[in-house]
């Protein structure tokens, strides 16, 4: 069963990646992301950089999200994705 997962950042060029819970980011889209996904464990960055955070994000039902509200929750460090 897949769920909706929309992102919206704050400003149209902004990039927004998605992870999965062993750090291999899986999808990049810019300004908006609308996607479908499997449930589970993900993480969110804006704008990859050296200094960039990385936001945990839980898909257990269709969501709905905003950058402003994202950076306004707890932050992780993304893991390093073992090869």
């Amino acid at each position: 069963m897949y769920l909706t997962l929309i992102i919206e950042a704050s400003k149209k060029q902004t990039e927004i990646w998605l992870g999965d819970d062993e750090g291999h980011f899986v999808q990049k889209e810019v300004g908006v992301m609308n996607t479908s996904l499997l449930p589970g464990d993900y993480i969110v960055q804006f704008d990859l950089n050296d200094d960039s955070l990385a936001y945990p994000v839980k898909l257990d039902k269709d969501l709905q999200l905003i950058e402003s509200v994202i950076i306004k929750g707890p932050s992780c460090v993304p893991p390093i994705p073992e090869i």
